[in-house]
């Protein structure tokens, strides 16, 4: 049985398509992604755009169609914070129901945070308390566990798409957008001191963590396994982030493809999670490939145990 999900968020829409492998691990047939940015403005607007909506249908019926190819029975689209927040969201699900067929399920917060950390840890030692940071483009979630010992969960509501629309200049990071960024960062986590040395260690999924780790190795394009459960550290994004300040987004291409379409993200989403590990008392993090996508199709399976049999 082969299953897709569809990661619908405020910067991307990533699908994946996978089997079932025993009762709690999956294999990856194929992974497709996009960054239409849905959540362009709407943190301002409250309103998903109309040709964002047509954006979104368009790439769903490509995602349709190859699911269509692997001969997929179940299709799982999930959307995440900019659904949450658009005050359009169900005139949005009722026309991509019409122009593609597709269900999309708006899940909350505590759903993306605990499927994301499904996924994060799908390949990793459970038996120590981990802590998993998803950067998103509207939302950062934060999961705490050791097992199913659950020690914090949060979905705080800010990615980097809010952060760059609200601090960083049009045409590139300057040494003010940093100081900005930084300091609203501080405060707006400082909940996570309270749980500050109760992690062994963290992970950290999504683009954030594997453009960074990325640049700062000189890769130029996206290598998972190169990237899977290698180390970036604090240090690291330091470095990386040094060479932003003042550079116009236009000429990042120097860096390659790995950071296309996110040029104008990095500084906000490099700031986030250098405070985050900060305030977790960590000086760097794991990095997964895995994510919210593969956290879908796991938690289905466990509540649909038959579908891994067949």
């Amino acid at each position: 049985m082969n299953i897709a999900s569809i990661d619908t968020g405020t910067n991307t829409i990533l699908l994946l398509i996978a089997t079932p492998v025993g009762s709690n691990l999956i294999q990856k047939l194929t992974e497709i992604h996009n960054m239409p940015r849905l959540g362009e403005d709407v943190a301002k607007s409250g309103i998903i755009k109309e040709e964002k909506i047509k954006e979104l249908c368009r790439i769903y019926n490509e995602y349709k169609a190859v699911c269509n190819e692997y001969k997929v029975t179940k299709i799982i689209a999930c959307g995440t914070n900019v659904f949450r927040i658009a005050k359009n969201t169900p005139e949005v699900i009722r026309i991509v129901k019409s122009e593609t067929g597709i269900d999309l399920k708006i899940i909350s917060g505590e759903e993306e945070a605990e499927s994301s950390f499904l996924g994060a840890t799908a390949d990793f030692d459970k038996n120590q308390n981990i802590a998993v940071i998803d950067i998103g483009g509207g939302s950062t979630e934060i999961t705490c566990k050791n097992n199913n010992n659950l020690l914090f969960r949060k979905s705080f509501t800010t990615g980097v798409v809010t952060l760059r629309e609200k601090f960083v200049n049009k045409d590139s990071l300057s040494k003010s957008n940093l100081d900005e960024l930084s300091d609203f960062c501080n405060h707006y986590f400082s909940e996570l001191e309270n749980v500050r040395g109760m992690s062994d260690f963290s992970i950290s999924i999504a683009g954030t963590p594997t453009t960074l780790f990325s640049l700062y190795n000189g890769y130029t394009e996206f290598k998972g396994e190169l990237i899977h459960k290698h180390q970036l550290s604090i240090k690291n994004i330091d470095e990386v982030v040094s060479g932003f300040i003042d550079l116009p987004f236009k000429e990042y291409g120097k860096y390659g493809k790995i950071i296309t379409g996110r040029e104008d993200l990095m500084g906000a989403g490099a700031i986030i999670l250098k405070t985050v590990l900060n305030k977790l008392g960590l000086d760097g993090t794991t990095i997964s490939i895995t994510g919210l996508r593969y956290g879908i199709i796991l938690n289905y399976l466990a509540q649909n145990p038959e579908s891994s049999q067949t």
